[in-house]
């Protein structure tokens, strides 16, 4: 890649980050809010029962989305939260189930979700999309994840939740990993198909940047020391070696270094849908299901092997 490349990838953001689309209750699920960004004040947070004001020390603050399922009358003390996946591929690529989206569908998928797994289920919606305010093109920088965990401070508080487990596919896999250097109330993760180091990434498809253009892509295996682990935290790297979308060293040096960290890890291979072999975002939600329920590592594994798809 040209050595001025990066910093043109990056003027389209630039140039629009002084025009992002308003904020609603509705939602903006158009390709052009996803590019532009999403704005939004806190009167106007307030006012969506689904939504919390996050605010961090050095990323600002941001009005996030999330979808309950699953919860019941009684607090709930364990929850699993999802991340999905980025929503950002090119222009003119955007899957069109996502610009279909309302926000009758997203609280019908988690619902889905819930009975599924039988369990309180969150699905989480990561700044700059399905209707969270924020920058979807400043992804896997340390200011997502910083959002998102003041968000999930915000959503224990309102909800009573004592614990995390996480489950997150490819850029949700990687705010997962992320959020592992960041809070100690996770028992469980699974970080699948997760560029848990963007810049193994990039440099192993011979690029000088992550594919967002930027460099400084936060590489959440290189900061595991700083993290003080929940005593039951449990991470289940969940891919598919021949993943060509997001590579598989990029992908397992997470498990080594929670390994070298202490942190009980166990890799697992799934079989990856779509032509680059990628997806593994239903059987990410298994496995956190799984786990969340006290299962033991060695059935997850067991089960793992007879066979995880899509």
């Amino acid at each position: 890649m040209h050595k001025f490349a990066g910093a043109l990838l990056l003027l389209p953001a630039l140039c629009a980050a002084a025009q992002r689309a308003e904020f609603t209750a509705a939602g903006d699920f158009s390709e052009a809010a996803i590019v532009r960004g999403v704005k939004a004040d806190k009167a106007q947070c307030d006012r969506i029962a689904n939504a919390v004001w996050a605010v961090t020390a050095d990323a600002g603050a941001e009005c996030l989305k999330y979808w309950t399922a699953g919860f019941g009358t009684a607090p709930v003390r364990r929850v699993l939260v999802y991340f999905h996946g980025d929503i950002w591929v090119g222009a003119g690529k955007t899957a069109r189930r996502y610009l279909g989206f309302t926000n009758e569908q997203l609280q019908a998928d988690a619902d889905a979700w819930a009975r599924r797994v039988d369990y309180p289920y969150i699905f989480f919606a990561r700044p700059g999309t399905h209707g969270s305010s924020g920058d979807h093109m400043q992804r896997r920088r340390r200011a997502e994840s910083e959002l998102i965990s003041a968000a999930l401070d915000q959503i224990k508080l309102r909800h009573g939740i004592e614990e995390l487990i996480l489950a997150g596919q490819s850029g949700g896999g990687h705010v997962t990993s992320a959020l592992l250097t960041l809070r100690a109330d996770i028992v469980c993760a699974v970080p699948a198909s997760a560029p848990s180091s963007p810049r193994i990434r990039w440099e192993m498809k011979g690029r000088t940047t992550d594919t967002t253009g930027f460099s400084d892509s936060y590489e959440p295996f290189e900061h595991l020391r700083q993290a003080a682990a929940h005593p039951q935290l449990r991470v289940f790297v969940l891919g598919n070696p021949q993943d060509s979308n997001v590579v598989w060293p990029s992908q397992t040096v997470m498990a080594d270094a929670l390994q070298k960290a202490g942190i009980p890890v166990a890799i697992l291979e799934g079989e990856g849908t779509g032509p680059d072999a990628h997806g593994l975002s239903n059987s990410a939600r298994m496995v956190a299901g799984w786990c969340a329920k006290n299962m033991s590592t060695e059935e997850i594994v067991r089960r793992a092997r007879q066979g995880l798809k899509g």
